[in-house]
Formats: C-alpha cells, sequence, structure tokens
C-alpha cells in the first residue's frame, strides 16, 4: 500500500510528454551487476519487464530516482534501506567510472557540477583554457559532484519514524560511525534524501541544494523539518529541469528557502599515503534545533557600488583582472583594495576565480538599483530575482500609502 502510494505520488508529480515512467523492480549496468529489488523507480527510455510480475528491470542510465519506502523508518529500517540502495549506488559508480564508458548524453552535460564546484569553492573548473589544475581536496570534491549529476537520485521514505530530529540526527551518526573506513560511506554513498515521518536529511550536492566549504569541509548532510514531499519533488524536478531545461515556468514564485541544520562535513584527505574521506558530525540539542528557522525568505545579495560597477562590467562581457590598472586606479580613488571588493564579490557566489580574473558563474545574472538606492545582484534564470523587486516595490507603495493615511 505505502509503495502504491508513493508510486501514485510521483506518478501526478512528473510532467507529460517526456516519457517518464514510475515503476519497481532492478536496476543493471549493462555488465551482468544487478541491484537488489527496488520498490519505485522513476525512468525512461526502455526497461524489460520480468516475464510473470509487474516488475522490471531498467539501466541505470536511464534511472533518474529510486525510492525504497517504508512504512516506519527507525534505526532498523535506515540501516536496511541504506543498504539497499547501497546496490544502485554500486553499479552506478562501476559503470560511470569505467574507462570504456563515455559520458556522452547530451541530456547531462557537466556544467550544472562545475557551477557548483564555483560556487562552493569560489574557483573555476574550466575555462576557456581548458580543464584547471586542483588540488587533490578540490579534485575529489569536483569528482564527486560530476559522480552526483549523473547518479540517480536514491530516496528512503519513511511514513512514520524518529519522534524527534535529534533522535534521526544520533541514528545517522551512530550507523556512520559502526562503519567508518568502509568502501561505500563516503558523500557519494550517501542517499540525497532520507524521509522519517516529519524529518529529513538533505545532501547538498547543488542539485538544488548548496553549501559553501568552511575551512575546506564540505557541509554535506542537514536535517531539517521541512515539509518531505517538497523536499522530494525539488530534487526530482531540479534533475528533470537540468536534462530538459523547463526555464522559470516549473519554480512559481520561490520565494522561500529551506534553512539547513548540518549534521555531517566532509573532507578529502591523503594520510599515510591513502585517500579517502574524513568526517565531522556537528551536534546541536533539542532546543538549539528548535531556536533554527525551517524557512526564511529569499532575497538577493545586497552590496557596496563597487561591487555593483564591477559585476556590471562581467555582465557586459568585459574582463576584471588583478592586473587591471584603470580598475586598480578606480578603486583606489574611493578608498578601496582590490582584494576587499573581491572577497565580497565571491560570497554572493555570482562569481569566482579563474586565474588572475573573476568571472561570472551564473546562468543569468542581474542587478538592479532598488528605489531606496540600494544595490542588488542575483541569479536571475528563474525569474526570482524580478518577483522579489515586485514584491518589494509593492511593500514600499504600501509604506507610504500608510504613512500619507496616519
Amino acid at each position: 500500500m505505502y509503495e502504491g502510494l508513493s508510486s501514485e505520488i510521483l506518478n501526478r508529480a512528473l510532467p507529460d510528454g517526456l516519457g517518464l515512467r514510475v515503476v519497481s523492480g532492478f536496476a543493471r549496468d549493462g555488465r551482468g551487476c544487478l541491484s537488489g529489488q527496488l520498490d519505485c523507480m522513476v525512468v525512461r527510455g526502455e526497461g524489460e519487464k520480468l516475464p510473470y510480475t509487474d516488475s522490471y528491470v531498467w539501466h541505470v542510465k536511464d534511472i533518474i530516482a529510486v525510492i525504497e519506502v517504508k512504512k516506519n523508518l527507525h534505526s532498523a529500517e535506515l540501516r536496511d534501506a541504506f543498504a539497499q540502495l547501497k546496490t544502485v549506488s554500486a553499479i552506478e559508480h562501476s559503470y560511470y567510472q569505467s574507462e570504456d564508458e563515455e559520458l556522452d548524453d547530451p541530456d547531462r552535460n557537466m556544467a550544472p557540477s562545475a557551477r557548483t564546484f564555483s560556487e562552493m569553492t569560489g574557483r573555476i573548473v574550466r575555462d576557456v583554457e581548458g580543464p584547471t589544475a586542483l588540488p587533490y581536496e578540490e579534485e575529489a570534491i569536483f569528482h564527486a559532484l560530476l559522480l552526483e549529476q549523473v547518479s540517480a537520485i536514491r530516496v528512503i521514505l519513511g511514513m512514520h519514524g524518529f519522534k524527534s530530529e535529534r533522535a534521526f540526527r544520533s541514528s545517522m551518526v551512530d550507523y556512520l560511525e559502526q562503519n567508518i573506513g568502509k568502501k561505500g560511506f563516503g558523500p557519494t554513498g550517501f542517499p540525497q534524501l532520507i524521509i522519517s515521518g516529519s524529518y529529513s536529511l538533505v545532501k547538498t550536492n547543488g542539485r538544488p541544494f548548496m553549501a559553501p566549504l568552511v575551512d575546506g569541509w564540505w557541509p554535506f548532510y542537514f536535517s531539517t523539518s521541512a515539509n518531505p514531499l517538497r523536499l522530494l519533488l525539488e530534487f526530482v524536478w531540479t534533475r528533470l529541469d537540468e536534462m530538459y531545461g523547463f526555464g522559470r515556468e516549473l519554480w512559481g514564485e520561490d520565494l522561500e528557502v529551506e534553512v539547513g541544520r548540518t549534521l555531517l562535513s566532509f573532507r578529502a584527505a591523503r594520510v599515510d599515503g591513502r585517500r579517502g574521506w574524513q568526517v565531522r558530525s556537528h551536534e546541536f540539542g533539542d532546543g538549539a534545533l528548535s531556536e533554527i528557522p525551517v524557512t526564511e525568505q529569499w532575497c538577493p545579495e545586497f552590496i557596496g557600488k563597487e561591487e555593483f560597477v564591477l559585476l556590471m562590467r562581467l555582465c557586459e562581457g568585459k574582463e576584471v583582472r588583478y592586473d587591471d590598472t584603470e580598475i586598480l586606479s578606480w578603486l583606489e580613488s574611493r578608498g578601496m583594495e582590490f582584494n576587499d571588493v573581491c572577497n565580497r564579490l565571491l560570497q554572493t557566489r555570482l562569481v569566482a576565480f579563474s586565474g588572475q580574473s573573476l568571472k561570472l558563474i551564473t546562468q543569468k545574472c542581474q542587478l538592479a538599483i532598488l528605489p531606496t538606492g540600494e544595490y542588488v545582484a542575483a541569479e536571475n534564470s528563474t525569474g526570482r530575482l524580478d518577483r522579489w523587486i515586485s514584491r518589494r516595490i509593492e511593500g514600499l507603495r504600501e509604506c507610504d500609502s500608510g504613512e500619507g493615511l496616519a
């Protein structure tokens, strides 16, 4: 019943005309490897129906999402579902990392991963001159993001579960501590979303949620009490948007964002000649968790005039370089240091460094000067900035009208 309900919800959420289906069955890699039996898969293309059953076998490259459904999700069920989804990630990783496999799927270009990497690190991974040389710690992150982009979205969906967010978090940390050092427990081995009743654990792989590095650590998993079905749809729709390009019509107002409570951070490291991931857990008491809001209103980046001018140059296709004497002289006349202005621009996650230059990393960066004289900038590929400005101006008009009546 719960598997059927989950399939029905997903079927209703999928856009028409794309040939997408929701099935149950197995994932295969074309080399004889097969996953365990899977409750629910969102797929495209053609699969193989198993005789005398309602189950299918589907190639991993055509699986968009895999959902493991549980009536109740507590510690034992969490471990069981995690292990089941690992059978999918294992054959995916083997398939996508094989030397004879070419990732030539036109629906899955690597630009989203490159953009997420730049947002996280402040560095461009590839420019017109070719790939950028990265230290091992950053190269491992970029490789993980690429694998996340092409792999299926893996979800554990528990209809009922832990009575508190803290208990859910503790169960995951305990499970991880029991498996430290084992294969499959790095960032790409974790499901993108784990739902236990009213609480969820969410991966920040840039689609849709992103977290910048903190002192080299990737805040990779967070918990939240936000609507779990909304989180599930955001993961699925983000993937479909990347593959099929729905544009701004898909996202509605999109002016409210989830606030995550960091649970796990990862950092790539080399220790005694071995490469791997170091992990750090973040503990919060029940009181501290309850003090963190579940959502907050989105707003663009408020910037100074100097940042506004440099961003405008970038939007016009001009260069912003460390050695540009015209820019350096103008900033000096305003009592500003180039490094300080660049650091503030990097914090907007709209630009990143490529050698000695700043480059835009957005799909559609747009700037505005508000009626209050404030400067703002944001990614506006979905029209989010336009909607925010409309609300802001409407609010200012209401304030003015109220003052007049007073």
